[in-house]
């Protein structure tokens, strides 16, 4: 391929890289994850305590380039009513930065995850938007998130 030459990488790849990016980070964080079959709706990544005391369902969203309104970026999901919810379930949005060559990750809990969609809805889709409030929260919280106990 010439180096002036595109391809489009398929959204299957792109969910993948995203799913396996959560894994690893959780990893080094000294949890067990564990990606489900891509035929497992809803919930990518299982994750517990080493000892088991405590676990969670995240559903990972991807984007090598997040869309965006009104200038934030935002990432298309499920309607209010289909999103994870409970304790113990969580989404983590993830996307490149192109010029550091990397991912970066922002994760919310299921049911702040399904409020806000409420909001954002540009038919037929809900989107979880990203804007700078929401940024800080949710990347400070990926940083140090345990999956909760009991």
């Amino acid at each position: 391929m010439a180096d002036n030459e595109t391809t489009r990488i398929p959204t299957s790849l792109i969910g993948a890289a995203g799913v396996h990016f959560v894994v690893s980070e959780l990893s080094l964080r000294g949890l067990v994850a564990l990606p489900t079959t891509r035929n497992t709706a809803g919930i990518d990544v299982l994750v517990s305590e080493p000892d088991g005391s405590a676990l969670a369902a995240l559903q990972v969203k991807t984007s090598l380039e997040p869309w965006k309104v009104h200038g934030d970026p935002y990432w298309p999901t499920t309607s209010p009513g289909k999103c994870l919810k409970g304790p113990r379930s969580f989404y983590v949005f993830v996307r490149r930065l192109p010029k550091e060559g990397k991912f970066e990750a922002f994760l919310e809990s299921g049911n702040e995850v399904a409020e806000h969609v409420k909001q954002w809805k540009i038919a037929p889709l809900y989107y979880w938007a990203l804007d700078s409030a929401r940024e800080k929260k949710c990347r400070n919280r990926w940083h140090t998130w345990r999956p909760p106990a009991g």
